[in-house]
């Protein structure tokens, strides 16, 4: 029984900035690594790390169906080390880790050598590391680095016709999700770092690109020109936030001079809170959740009254990343204003995590109120 070598698996894989001989060499590091924390088989985890990406000859993983090859290299697998004298027993062990490795195949790893593989192999996909490969990935394949989803696709993970999958698609759909599938505790503990590396990269790219992440700092940013309108109108404002947890009044009491029309806000983020600060009663929570049309307009109402102001908004969410459900996915949020010619509310559902869904939601609660305030006539 001869041992593969590293020298030996070079000859299969090509540079290929996303599947290349450079990511092989990352994954069999961080399996040989699992494999120690885990107590695997450290021989079936190497030579599975060297052979998940092999299918015979450089460029040849590419011109497969991506869909299948994680078949077509755990048989290759097979040839080589039947080759090389391997008893049969430990090269359905490396064929299984192999098999078993995708994160969209409906196969499971079962044994430790295939996990230890499976969870190398997504770590590679996170992280700084992670993110360099999604957007080479996108580029090779004419694909754009970021573009927009569409409602569908955040809802069901569905593109519509038309709708290019970006690298930031993948992040959604994909990349954002392993951290909780994975199966070594080692794993687990490097992914949170990774993860975290991974969101703040790809948050920052869709607020670079929406131009978000300098919106609150120009002269025509929503807070800058609220007071005006309040002041001529002798309103004052008062806030009810829940998920943003202050974040609208902090960009509020950002602008000089904001007590002459910012009575305060309350930030009622649990259920006990909203019911003794705001007024909600608990049925309407028990009945419909806090991230629901009704509660979110008891909000704004009870912030009106608790700071006798003419104008108030509240906001209540799932911002992530957890706690999502499939009626309420993770970025559902409402958002209600209350002012004297009634209340209003407005769902949305953000792409982004948890900060990025805090932003959005404080971003568009302001802009909202600005729009009402700058149709309302003055005197009104």
């Amino acid at each position: 029984m001869q041992p593969l070598t590293t020298a030996e698996a070079r000859a299969w894989y090509d540079d290929d900035p996303t599947h290349g001989f450079g990511h092989i060499l990352r994954v069999l590091r961080l399996a040989e690594f699992l494999a120690r924390e885990a107590g695997a088989d450290a021989e079936i985890v190497r030579t599975a790390a060297l052979l998940h990406d092999a299918t015979g000859a450089q460029g040849q993983l590419e011109s497969a169906a991506r869909g299948e090859h994680h078949h077509a290299s755990a048989a290759f697998a097979r040839e080589v080390l039947a080759a090389k004298g391997w008893p049969d027993a430990k090269v359905a062990a490396v064929e299984e880790a192999i098999r078993t490795h995708r994160f969209r195949t409906g196969e499971p790893p079962r044994t430790r050598e295939a996990q230890v593989l499976y969870d190398a192999d997504k770590l590679d996909a996170i992280g700084a590391v992670g993110v360099a490969r999604a957007i080479a990935y996108a580029v090779s394949h004419g694909s754009p680095i970021y573009a927009a989803p569409s409602a569908q696709f955040l809802e069901s993970g569905e593109k519509t016709a038309g709708e290019p999958h970006s690298a930031y698609h993948e992040y959604l759909f994909k990349l954002r999700r392993i951290r909780g599938r994975l199966f070594t505790p080692a794993a687990q503990a490097l992914a949170a770092r990774r993860d975290a590396v991974m969101r703040t990269c790809f948050e920052a790219l869709a607020a670079e690109m929406e131009g978000r992440d300098f919106a609150h700092l120009a002269a025509d940013a929503p807070e800058a020109l609220l007071g005006p309108l309040l002041v001529a109108r002798g309103w004052r404002l008062a806030t009810a936030e829940s998920c943003t947890g202050g974040l609208i009044g902090s960009r509020i009491t950002d602008i000089p001079g904001s007590s002459a029309y910012f009575a305060g806000g309350i930030v009622a983020y649990a259920y006990d809170a909203k019911v003794r600060l705001l007024g909600v009663p608990w049925a309407v929570l028990e009945a419909h959740g806090a991230v629901s049309e009704p509660v979110v307009r008891l909000m704004a109402e009870g912030a009106r009254r608790a700071f006798s102001t003419e104008v108030a908004v509240a906001v209540s969410g799932v911002a992530g990343p957890g706690g999502g459900t499939p009626e309420k996915p993770v970025g559902t949020t409402w958002i209600a204003l209350s002012s004297p010619e009634g209340t209003q509310a407005r769902r949305f559902v953000w792409p982004h995590d948890r900060m990025g869904n805090k932003k959005a939601t404080a971003e568009q609660a302001l802009r909202w109120l600005l729009e009402v305030l700058s149709a309302a006539p003055v005197g009104a």
